[in-house]
């Protein structure tokens, strides 16, 4: 009797040969809505358990606790120019680093690539039984229909971001991200410290396939519990009315109660005041599920997660070790405190 994994290949990966090249068959909903039973047959997670849940909830701890959040939280205005700076390198180098990881991911483990065909693997970019139909549009286009979708998600999170400093004076165009002269002075002072430095490294210059995973995993928590810290604290209202201006919080808004995407009511996704969640990909779920394949391929004498927890918490408390640092900003805040 065949496996789940072995009807889906055998029915979902059929080809269509015409000017010597592979043209495959639309992907239906129905065949889809396979990637929940692919991701059980692989032993992948369809919905975060709770030792995941706990282990968000420690980073959020830990990113919530830093000096530069809890002064947001508090509704410092020079806090949330310097949150916006700090992590200012990792949110627009995200795009491509997602875009990267995925796509040397899917090449990899593309289980026939003498058929040029990715299909089975990007089923696992489904597993909820909804009707997500953008990511069904993406995925028609194989390995590069999800990639760029995913990256095109977290460019939308980047500019979000650069509206917010836009607003802040650290820029003065959002379209081109051009900096403002006291920006650019802000910018060269914590592009350079080595907090900064190092998150960049971890995140953006780490070549193992599951660690780079790993990397992404821990920015999702990271975004996610620094969002609900902030937004959560009574202190941060007023800071986002400053001075009667309406600061732009959609980046906040956009990771707030995320994990509330994984609740289903009759295999229907909703939140319990009915929105639609605002991220169109479970991002948290399927990092695990990319990294523990690539764990499987390239170190399965060691046990996963336990290197998931170290690394997630090593990264967290690099993290925060940027947000504890502190800049000289004689002068600057001066220019962009209007």
């Amino acid at each position: 009797m065949k496996t789940s994994l072995e009807y889906v290949v055998d029915n979902f990966m059929s080809i269509n040969v015409a000017k010597n090249r592979i043209v495959q068959p639309v992907i239906k909903l129905e065949e889809f809505q396979q990637g929940r039973i692919l991701a059980e047959e692989m032993g992948l997670l369809t919905a975060l358990p709770p030792d995941l849940v706990e282990l968000s909830t420690m980073l959020k701890d830990i990113i919530g606790n830093s000096k530069v959040v809890r002064g947001v939280s508090a509704g410092d205005y020079n806090s949330l120019i310097m949150f916006s700076a700090i992590y200012w390198g990792i949110v627009k180098t995200f795009p491509r680093t997602v875009i990267r990881n995925t796509r040397r991911f899917l090449t990899r483990f593309n289980l026939d690539k003498s058929k040029n065909s990715s299909r089975d693997l990007l089923f696992i970019f489904n597993f909820t039984n909804t009707q997500r139909t953008k990511i069904l549009d993406s995925i028609q286009n194989g390995i590069s229909g999800i990639y760029k979708d995913y990256g095109f998600e977290e460019g939308s999170h980047m500019d979000y971001w650069k509206e917010l400093m836009n607003h802040l004076g650290i820029m003065i165009d959002s379209k081109t991200g051009k900096l403002s002269q006291a920006g650019s002075i802000l910018m060269n002072q914590v592009e350079n410290a080595e907090p900064v430095k190092a998150i960049d490294i971890v995140i953006n210059k780490e070549f193992d396939d599951r660690d780079a995973l790993i990397g992404m995993l821990a920015v999702e928590f990271l975004a996610v519990g620094a969002s609900e810290s902030i937004i959560d604290s009574p202190g941060s209202q007023a800071l986002f009315d400053f001075q009667g201006k309406r600061v732009p919080k959609s980046w906040f808004d956009v990771h707030y109660n995320t994990g509330d995407q994984h609740l289903f009511i009759n295999d229907i996704n909703v939140l319990s005041n009915g929105e639609i969640p605002k991220l169109h990909l479970p991002h948290d779920i399927i990092g695990f599920n990319m990294a523990k394949i690539a764990h499987n391929a390239d170190h399965n004498e060691e046990n996963f997660h336990q290197v998931l927890h170290e690394r997630v918490l090593k990264i967290a408390k690099m993290f925060a070790s940027a947000g504890d640092f502190m800049y000289e900003l004689d002068g600057v805040m001066e220019l962009l405190v209007k």
